[in-house]
């Protein structure tokens, strides 16, 4: 048993923790548009805040155990610059992005127990934090595919792209659908009346 594969073991843990984290949070978005009541969306306003518990310490076992190994096997890759690069990409998007959202969010539920509003519903199914989440899913499969294949510079890169774009092509059909489920939510409701 080496130190070396000790550390990949624990790399491979934290890559594990982190798309855990990313599954929890496209399952809390997809349950806070169904909600009915505000108790409820603040259940999943409560594990979408504390997300940060497993993304932080996934994402600082990562880099820790990942610079270990550039330094140890990998130190001229390309690939291991573009994986750090995607990585502080993500913890961006989560910071400016979701965080922020995600703490408006639970300011506009409030603490009293209510029917969900249709402003409030809006806010819950927020596409911007949808796609924050899809794009980041998108990036961590694009540094797993650099990490397994360790391509040259131009094919790092390219598969960040390709993800990226990818990412952003599901985000968007995921907010086209929302916003044709909402559409035709509205005309039926004005036809019944």
């Amino acid at each position: 048993m080496s130190i070396y594969g000790i550390i990949l073991f624990l790399h491979i843990v934290g890559a594990l923790g982190l798309f855990a984290g990313i599954a929890l949070e496209q399952v809390s978005l997809a349950r806070l548009r169904e909600v009915g009541m505000t108790n409820q969306a603040r259940d999943w306003l409560g594990v979408l805040s504390n997300l940060r518990r497993i993304d932080a310490p996934s994402g600082l076992l990562i880099l820790a155990t990942g610079l270990y190994m550039v330094a140890k096997a990998w130190s001229h890759q390309a690939w291991t610059g573009v994986a750090i690069i995607g990585m502080v990409l993500m913890a961006a998007i989560s910071v400016a992005v979701t965080s922020r959202r995600v703490r408006a969010a639970k300011d506009a539920v409030g603490p009293s127990d209510a029917v969900i509003s249709t402003g409030l519903r809006e806010r819950l199914s927020d596409p911007v934090m949808r796609m924050a989440a899809t794009l980041r899913a998108a990036i961590g499969v694009g540094i797993v595919f650099d990490m397994a294949v360790k391509p040259a510079a131009p094919g790092a890169l390219a598969a960040i792209g390709v993800a990226l774009a990818v990412g952003a092509l599901v985000a968007f059909a995921q907010w086209s659908g929302r916003r044709e489920a909402v559409s035709g939510t509205r005309v039926a409701g004005r036809e019944l009346r």
